[in-house]
């Protein structure tokens, strides 16, 4: 039984139609990635399976439940969670601040902050820094730490480089990694970062005008021919 099972997901904004058909599975413990070009569809679903955008056909289930109905903060109670593109933590709290908010978004410890503190040294001499201060690499491991301090399962992350410097995306991957071995997390990657996505995903799905339904295989995604084939553009 997957953990995250999608079939023919369609969804709209306003009468606009953006995701066509989408087709998924996720095992418990995998880490999945999804490429595509800018404009495809990519943000949508990530923000589709978590509740914030309304579907108008399919199955999502989750935990073997149908949850395609269900709003986003009994998503989030089922242990998903969602590090949006554009990081949207808050620029005038404080580095601390910023990861409370996400302890007391499901009632934890405060003990989480100082667990997550240890995954990501960097933010240790950053707490008492505002979150609009930091550079786009701090500020998205600032994200993915507070997501990280409500106990979540489930993990979409999208598009977690863009705009970040290639020593933080050394950095994010290596934590992920090691969140992912020691905490069994299940993560969604939705980018346009091969290499990132090579260097973490054990499988990768392609989207392409809101319709998601073909799996690469990784050799492939090696081969600058067959990117192309996909997805428009080389390595």
């Amino acid at each position: 039984m997957a953990l995250l099972e999608i079939q023919d997901l369609k969804a709209a904004y306003g009468h606009v139609p953006i995701l066509h058909k989408i087709d998924m599975h996720v095992e418990q413990g995998e880490f999945v990635g999804v490429l595509g070009h800018n404009g495809m569809g990519k943000t949508t679903l990530m923000r589709a399976i978590m509740g914030f955008v309304t579907t108008t056909g399919g199955n999502i289930k989750f935990q073997d439940k149908e949850i395609r109905r269900l709003p986003t903060y009994r998503r989030a109670r089922m242990g998903m969670s969602l590090v949006p593109q554009g990081r949207e933590i808050f620029p005038n709290l404080t580095v601390l601040e910023n990861l409370t908010v996400g302890v007391l978004g499901k009632k934890g410890s405060l003990d989480r902050i100082d667990e997550m503190l240890e995954f990501f040294p960097r933010l240790s001499p950053l707490l008492d820094r505002r979150g609009g201060a930091l550079s786009g690499g701090e500020q998205q491991i600032l994200a993915i730490a507070r997501c990280l301090c409500n106990h979540p399962s489930f993990i979409l992350l999208d598009e977690p480089t863009e705009g970040v410097q290639p020593s933080i995306i050394h950095e994010i991957s290596d934590v992920l990694k090691e969140l992912q071995a020691k905490q069994n997390l299940t993560i969604v990657l939705v980018e346009q970062n091969l290499d990132f996505i090579l260097g973490l995903a054990s499988r990768v799905y392609t989207i392409s005008r809101g319709v998601l339904d073909t799996e690469i295989p990784l050799e492939n995604i090696k081969d600058s021919a067959m990117v192309a084939e996909y997805l428009g553009f080389g390595t």
